[in-house]
């Protein structure tokens, strides 16, 4: 059986920890913690806070080394997916989302739907806790994951996050703790991994039973904190994180620009969203592990949702991508649009691979990069399918205003 100290070598001391929280989330003693020491640099880490007694579950379904998509396919849908016709993996309807709210979609980064999504579950009683992202209110320059049982409490969660965010490790508490039997994740790609590896192993069964659905969202990468950092003390000339009373960064008309509320009262204007995304990639502030993934859109999710960049010139751009995957993911878009919590239109899916750079980043720059570190012999996931760069013909569309 492998334990912490197993999980330490093969994955956080190699380098391919993801930080989603999983281990944390199922350890059956509760004995390891996602920790940050320091709040203005460090990103979470999984760290041994009680004894181990190997037991296997926090390696089982950790998808920093091992994500086998061929039997997690197989597991949620039934059959493989063929990599050269299903670019974006398996699926049922490609549409695009939006909330009718005006409300709902100013406070959003896109079109609202997951938030639009999470209250039908809670207000349907489908679920009766979420698992989302929102601000650190001791420190507001950073994000937490929390548990949200009402739909006041999702809209919490309605914007962007560039730094990762361990939503996993707040399993155990919802399921365990506070006793939710029926949990809804919103997560990125590689947090909805180990999700579902958790329900492939169905251990701990009561959390693997627990689990209803997961809305994916569109990622080509977190970033590293220090990146974040940098950007609101050398271009946003805050002297100190400290400084900070609120942080948004998709704030204003879409696509949205960082700003910040400082303790003195003063709104900051950092950078537009096309800036900030261009610095980051640019100065390499992406994490490294990120820039191991193949997987843009979500693909074992219920739902994935991104933006569309497209839309630019329309009158309302806060339109989503969104990719039906599953039964209980046509459910809970069906049950949304009827409870007048979601507008829906069909969506061409081949815009969806040229929409922004993170198809681009994910297929074709990770592949590369992945080959490369494995013909070195450098640690790398593994995918179980066989690596290859698949060329799809497609124009870019990005907003640069």
């Amino acid at each position: 059986m492998q334990g912490y100290d197993e999980l330490r070598q093969d994955v956080i001391d190699a380098g391919l920890c993801t930080i989603c929280g999983a281990c944390a989330g199922v350890c059956p003693r509760g004995s390891i913690e996602m920790h940050i020491a320091d709040y203005e640099t460090d990103d979470p880490e999984p760290i041994l806070k009680g004894e181990c007694k190997p037991c296997g579950v926090c390696y089982a379904v950790c998808p920093g080394r091992d994500v086998p998509l061929a039997d997690l396919d197989g597991y949620v849908f039934g059959r493989k997916r063929n990599p050269d016709t299903e670019p974006l993996g398996i699926y049922r309807q490609c549409l695009k989302t939006t909330t009718p709210s005006r409300w709902v979609r100013s406070g959003a980064s896109t079109g609202g739907t997951a938030t639009a999504l999470m209250t039908y579950a809670l207000n349907a009683d489908i679920i009766d806790a979420a698992l989302i992202v929102g601000r650190d209110q001791e420190h507001p320059w950073r994000a937490r994951p929390f548990i949200a049982t009402s739909a006041a409490e999702v809209q919490r969660g309605a914007r962007s996050v560039m730094e990762m965010v361990p939503v996993n490790a707040l399993l155990s508490e919802a399921v365990l703790k506070h006793g939710h039997t029926r949990v809804g994740v919103v997560g990125l790609p590689c947090q909805i991994h180990g999700l579902r590896k958790l329900q492939l192993h169905g251990k701990p069964p009561k959390i693997a039973k627990a689990v209803q659905f997961c809305i994916g969202l569109f990622c080509n990468s977190t970033i590293y904190f220090r990146g974040a950092e940098h950007l609101l003390k050398e271009v946003g000339n805050i002297p100190s994180l400290s400084d900070i009373q609120a942080l948004d960064y998709r704030a204003g008309e879409w696509p949205g620009q960082m700003m910040v509320l400082t303790t003195d009262g003063k709104i900051r204007f950092v950078a537009a969203k096309s800036t900030y995304g261009t610095f980051f990639s640019a100065a390499n502030y992406r994490r490294d592990r990120c820039l191991n993934c193949i997987d843009f859109s979500a693909e074992l999710a219920d739902i994935s949702v991104g933006d569309i960049f497209q839309l630019r010139n329309t009158p309302n751009p806060r339109w989503s991508a969104t990719i039906v995957r599953t039964p209980i993911g046509e459910q809970l878009i069906d049950g949304a649009a009827e409870a007048g919590l979601l507008a829906i239109e069909p969506h061409d899916p081949t815009q969806i691979l040229g929409s922004g750079y993170g198809w681009e980043m994910s297929k074709h720059a990770s592949m590369a990069r992945l080959l490369e570190r494995k013909r070195f012999g450098w640690p790398v996931p593994d995918f179980q399918y066989p690596l290859s760069i698949q060329i799809v013909q497609r124009e870019f569309s990005f907003n640069q205003r």
